[in-house]
């Protein structure tokens, strides 16, 4: 039994022992099951994948974060990325100008996205002053303009990309000389004495230039126009904000992209004018008229008739010119780096010869993540610009290098019998005696500008709680010009050789120190805000001296010892400093009504004691009617908002010491001495304050059929106050005139915006996209009434102004005589010794037009803009049609269209030199017109089999190719006088003429 008994026991104890391991055993693979589902619940797993827009391109700079955490990263320049996820996480895709999109990882290691555009969404980030929003969370009116329609041409000025695309905003070009400076008008003009530019913002820093960033650089550029946009600038926001964003980097493997492209210019349009015959006919007929010999004799006639279009002096001075662009991105960066470098080269010569403006940039911008609290940005610019200049200088008839492409007789040739320049003046008496050849301006004087840009900018974030970050940023901005000017001994009537040098040095330091809180309370509650204080000062100190009479040609401006005649050498120095608080907050209640008020004090050095500190505040409302429960029903409509806003903003509309009585060096000589001397200059200084624009805007956004019309309209009133100008003083006080806070003026307009999909099924899309600006100016009060006369046309016939700024007349209106056509000697009759209105160089409206259409890798696009309603002042035909006095080559319409007894209706009078001109409106034309401002053919290149590349893509484009106007010369959108500050408006005379060119590219993603 006792056998049995420990044998049974035995056998119990083993079942025991075999059911704990059992148990144990399933306990541990119950833990393994556990572990290996809590492993694909929370393991990492590295993501990758491309994002596209809805044309199939790559899209670079898409933000893709990960929901709910810090993590995140951005594409490439290829559209490529790579990010570090859990499978059970989500991934938001986030691009300015193109919808949010949401992508759950799930077990999915390759997740491509292709995003669409704004105009089918309202979730595209757009960027603010100091700041990002959703547009569909936008209370201020602000335009968005995409890397795409940066980059859509080669441009000296990334400015001109602004051309037609932005509502509101006016492109001029003062002259289409290569590099040239361009104007820019948001909303009309502002100021009369004051900048008109708009304030520009590269990354964050306030700028003097956008010269210094190539356009491939640029991810976006963001236009701010309203009240509720622009007061966070402040006292330099007046007349805008222009906001650039560069190429960020991204995490994954380093992306390269290659951009190249080269084209041909020629000027838009040549103006036919007489040929020998013609010539020597005309002028036959002007000296019979007159009663005197003729000019030319039957043999002389007879000989000019053989030439038959004798010497084109346009084509002497105007050639096909060669442009070409190149840029090179690499861009990567891992999860707590990001990179992108950016290496650009544009060329331009113009078409002009001798003339031309070549860039060399480099753009980078690095992000360190060094903790999940602290990150480090630095974005750094650095640009070489060097052009040779063909500058017209507006001169009268035959002084002016344009002037002499129309003005030389055409029998002339281009040079004598022993290789020099065949100068009219010595073969025909008759012509003026500074109508010299053209090339004394192309070969034998030399006019360089030289400028090296630098800008610089870091910023460390701080997370100093959840939702709650301090920025603090520091930057400089440096630029350093020089122009070296020589005329050679061989310049036609001065063989002394004349040599000039200046440079300049701009710098402008920045320190801005923000707090940025984003939070919700509750489910209905979102706040988001922005306060701080920035410093920025500017100097600026210049350096000029030349000499003459130079012994030889070959040390040019480089050696001006070697001068025997010294100019007086001058020197300038210049420096304020501007001190700002600023403060914003947006309040979005149940995500259908939005508020934003914000606040900006500027302080500046250059104002009077007790006036130098501004404030500029703003306030807006939206209003989202469409996520109301009464519009629910109302199913073709997705979006439907209201905005209004009211706020001020500021104009620095004086530079440094202008409040300031200031002494003049001068030199005079006592006996038979010397000496220098210092007197109280021509302008009496006086209290000036802030010139303050008072902006309303009242705005409506609305999208409708699913997304296939998306309509923004805006309505604004400005008005301007404190208006600065200067005031005549009476000359027994010792000054000429003072500086005063003396006007008002006001700008009203409409705004419109649509873009639509027409066409998006299968594999033919077609987008378009219109914009439309009304806007109407007004003198509100003038000082004592008096009017402004401005465009002084200082012309051989006659001295008169063309523009004039009159209380309740709109800005820079065109007065002078009217004609009544012909008395009956052919002589021209005015209908009154009084001036009247005879033009305005205000636009009705201006507009722009784009079409996009894309069939499998094809694509054609279709860029139009234009103006309707402007008048221009052709000065330029004023030489070449009426006057006879000084022996210059005419129009050939005026052969076969001036008055004789047999034709006294018409165009132009009979050929006299007793004619008395007068400024009238037979130089006023208009300069209405629709412009192919760019047409672009491209081919995406299938890249599956080549493994290196990512995209490949090749293009043929053509700008300017096209122009509708009556305007009778080369160009109508042309301002010869344009400028930041400039009075004069919608003037023609002797202009650096446009070009139309066609370009050839690729570009290629590796």
């Amino acid at each position: 039994m006792k056998n049995k008994s420990t044998q049974s026991n035995r056998i119990k104890s083993f079942y025991k022992r075999l059911g704990g391991y059992v148990f144990k055993r399933r306990a541990l693979c119950l833990l393994l099951v556990l572990h290996i589902f809590s492993f694909h619940a929370f393991a990492q797993t590295v993501v990758t994948g491309t994002v596209k827009d809805s044309k199939g391109e790559n899209l670079s700079g898409v933000s893709i974060n990960l929901k709910g955490s810090t993590t995140g990263t951005t594409t490439g320049t290829d559209g490529r990325y790579s990010i570090n996820a859990p499978v059970k996480g989500v991934l938001v895709f986030t691009y300015v100008g193109h919808a949010d999109q949401e992508v759950a990882v799930r077990n999915q290691r390759t997740i491509n996205v292709i995003l669409d555009e704004t105009n089918k969404s309202l979730d595209a980030v757009v960027v603010v002053g100091y700041g990002t929003v959703r547009k569909r969370d936008l209370t201020g009116s602000v335009s968005s303009v995409s890397r795409e329609e940066i980059n859509a041409f080669p441009a000296a000025n990334v400015m001109q990309a602004l051309a037609g695309r932005a509502a509101g905003v006016q492109v001029k070009q003062n002259t289409g000389a290569p590099g040239a400076p361009i104007s820019i008008r948001i909303r009309g003009t502002n100021s009369i004495v004051g900048n008109n530019e708009p304030l520009y913002v590269v990354d964050g820093f306030p700028v003097s230039t956008p010269d210094v960033i190539n356009n491939s650089s640029i991810r976006s550029i963001e236009v701010l126009k309203d009240a509720s946009a622009i007061a966070i600038y402040g006292s330099r926001a007046s007349n805008g904000v222009v906001l650039i964003t560069t190429n960020r980097g991204a995490s994954g493997t380093s992306k390269v992209t290659l951009e190249s492209s080269y084209g041909t210019q020629q000027i838009i349009k040549k103006v036919e004018m007489m040929n020998p015959l013609e010539y020597a006919t005309y002028y036959n007929e002007l000296y019979a008229n007159m009663a005197r010999p003729p000019l030319f004799t039957a043999d002389q006639v007879a000989g000019y008739a053989a030439l038959g279009e004798g010497t084109v002096w346009q084509d002497v001075v105007f050639k096909k010119a060669p442009v070409q662009n190149h840029s090179l991105n690499i861009a990567g960066g891992n999860d707590k780096t990001r990179y992108s470098i950016t290496g650009s080269m544009f060329d331009q010569e113009g078409i002009i010869r001798n003339s031309n403006y070549k860039r060399y940039a480099v753009n980078s911008s690095i992000q360190q993540s060094i903790s999940d609290a602290f990150s480090v940005d630095l974005n750094l610019s650095l640009s070489k610009n060097k052009s040779a200049r063909q500058l017209s200088d507006q001169g009268r008839f035959g002084t002016s290098l344009i002037g002499r492409a129309f003005s030389i007789p055409p029998m002339l040739p281009v040079y004598n019998d022993d290789g020099t320049y065949t100068e009219p003046v010595r073969r025909f008496p008759f012509v003026s005696e500074a109508l010299y050849s053209p090339l004394n301006f192309i070969n034998e004087q030399s006019n360089i500008l030289e400028q090296k840009n630098a800008l610089a900018n870091a910023a460390l974030s701080y997370k100093i709680l959840d939702g709650l970050t301090l920025r603090v940023s520091g930057g400089v901005e440096s630029i350093t010009s020089r122009t070296d000017f020589y005329q050679t001994k061989k310049f036609q009537n001065d063989p002394n050789g004349r040599a000039t040098v200046t440079t300049s040095d701009y710098t402008s330091l920045l320190n801005e120190n923000t707090l940025n809180y984003i939070g919700k309370i509750g489910d209905k509650h979102d706040i988001s805000a922005v306060a701080g204080f920035t410093y920025q000062d500017f100097l600026t100190t210049t350096l000029n001296a030349g000499g003459s009479a130079f012994l030889s040609d070959i040390p040019g401006s480089n050696s001006l010892a070697s001068a025997s005649v010294f100019t007086n050498p001058g020197t300038s120095y210049t420096k304020s400093t501007l001190l700002s608080g600023l403060g914003r907050v947006n309040y979005t209640f149940n995500n259908r009504y939005l508020f934003t008020v914000s606040m900006r004090a500027d302080g500046s050095s250059v104002y009077s004691p007790g006036n130098k500190w501004g404030y500029f505040p703003s306030v807006a409302f939206s209003w989202r009617l469409s996520d109301e429960n009464f519009f629910k029903n109302i199913a073709f409509i997705q979006n439907l908002k209201l905005r209004t806003s009211w706020g001020k903003a500021g104009s620095q509309a004086i530079s440094p010491y202008s409040t300031l009585n200031t002494l003049i060096p001068g030199s005079t000589v006592f006996g038979s001495a010397l000496y220098t001397t210092m007197a109280p200059g021509a302008r009496l200084a006086a209290d000036l304050k802030w010139e303050t624009t008072e902006q309303v805007n009242l705005g409506l956004e609305l999208t409708v059929l699913k997304g296939r019309i998306q309509f923004t309209g805006d309505y604004y009133r400005k008005k301007t106050s404190d208006l600065l100008n200067a005031v005549q003083l009476p000359r027994t006080t010792g000054f000429t005139n003072s500086l005063r806070n003396i006007g008002r003026v006001a700008n009203n307009g409409f705004e419109f915006e649509i873009n639509s999909r027409i066409f998006d099924k299968g594999a033919f899309r077609w987008n378009t996209g219109v914009n439309m600006s009304f806007n109407r100016s007004k003198v509100l009060e003038l000082y004592g009434g008096q009017d402004i006369l401005a465009g002084q046309l200082q012309m051989i016939r006659f001295t008169d102004f063309a523009n004039t700024y009159r209380q309740g007349q709109p800005m820079g209106i065109i007065y002078g005589y009217q004609e009544d056509g012909y008395d009956e000697k052919g002589f021209i009759k005015y209908k009154s010794n009084d001036k009247v209105q005879i033009g305005d160089p205000n636009p009705d409206f201006i507009f722009g037009l784009n079409s996009d259409m894309s069939f499998k890798n094809f694509t054609l696009s279709m860029f139009f803009n234009g103006s309707q309603g402007n008048d221009i002042v052709n000065m330029s035909a004023l030489a070449f049609t009426v006057d006879n006095t000084n022996g210059q080559n005419k129009l050939k319409e005026v052969a076969n269209n001036h008055w004789t007894p047999e034709n006294t209706n018409a165009k132009y009078p009979l050929p006299h030199t007793g004619h008395v001109y007068r400024f009238s409106d037979r130089y006023v034309e208009d300069g209405s017109y629709i412009r192919l401002r760019n047409i672009e053919l491209g081919y995406d290149i299938p890249v599956q089999k080549f493994k290196k590349l990512s995209n490949a893509r090749i293009y043929i484009s053509g700008q300017n190719l096209l122009t509708l106007t009556k305007y009778s010369w080369t160009d109508p959108d042309v301002n010869s006088r344009g400028g930041a500050n400039s009075l004069d408006q919608g003037i023609d005379y002797s202009t650096y003429p446009s070009a139309k060119s066609l370009t050839a590219g690729f570009r290629l993603g590796f």
